[in-house]
């Protein structure tokens, strides 16, 4: 039987402003040498915890690779890789034991590793690609979030973004504060902006169609 989070997309675009960002599934072991740069940068290290060795780490993703309540998935911004991501199925994950889940919620877990795109206004982007990923491909009313309530700058923009907070809960590495975003309230807000990228992909389609077109008629 196909999980929740099984069901979801290897590969997932979105353009906003004319730049696109993507998921794609994590390629096991290719992507463990990015993976373990990632998770030994000293801003990934203190929420993260996962400063292992190449070696740790790929015992430890074989086993996430095999759990069947999640989706691990590299974030792109124009072609490059900059960040890692967690879809899991909130009742199914340990989060599942601090509040009263519904079988469709899904949560993400998010990190940038590459330090170059600090600054450039990627996070509510990549926040919004997250939740269309989820919410274009299940039928989840809500996405679920637990951040460390301690990162303020955070729960601005989650707020922001149509994630409400419903409290704390603590947890062994951390005190949470529990958002949920809700399908309706999201599409009201941001509806606009998934028709924009799929405008702009299927323009992007047609220059590149009309470009092989024009090769072929040269050759």
């Amino acid at each position: 039987m196909t999980t929740l989070s099984q069901q979801l997309p290897d590969f997932y675009p979105y353009h906003e402003n004319e730049t696109q960002y993507y998921l794609r599934q994590v390629q096991y072991p290719q992507d463990i040498p990015l993976l373990h740069q990632w998770m030994n940068e000293p801003h990934v290290i203190k929420q993260w915890q996962l400063n292992k060795s190449e070696l740790e780490l790929t015992v430890y993703y074989d086993k996430m690779l095999a759990d069947d309540h999640q989706r691990l998935l590299i974030v792109g911004v124009n072609g490059q890789d900059v960040g890692y991501t967690e879809i899991y199925e909130g009742k199914r994950d340990r989060i599942g034991r601090y509040y009263k889940g519904d079988d469709l919620d899904l949560g993400w877990h998010l990190l940038f590793g590459e330090k170059s795109v600090f600054g450039k206004g990627y996070l509510r982007p990549v926040m919004r690609l997250l939740s269309f990923y989820i919410f274009e491909h299940a039928a989840s009313a809500k996405i679920v979030g637990e951040p460390d309530h301690t990162v303020k700058p955070y729960a601005k923009v989650v707020e922001e973004l149509c994630y409400e907070p419903q409290g704390l809960i603590p947890m062994p590495e951390k005190t949470a504060m529990l958002y949920y975003c809700y399908r309706e309230a999201f599409y009201q807000k941001f509806a606009d902006y998934l028709a924009q990228s799929n405008a702009y992909a299927q323009t992007l389609a047609s220059q590149q169609g009309i470009k092989g077109a024009t090769i072929e008629a040269l050759a």
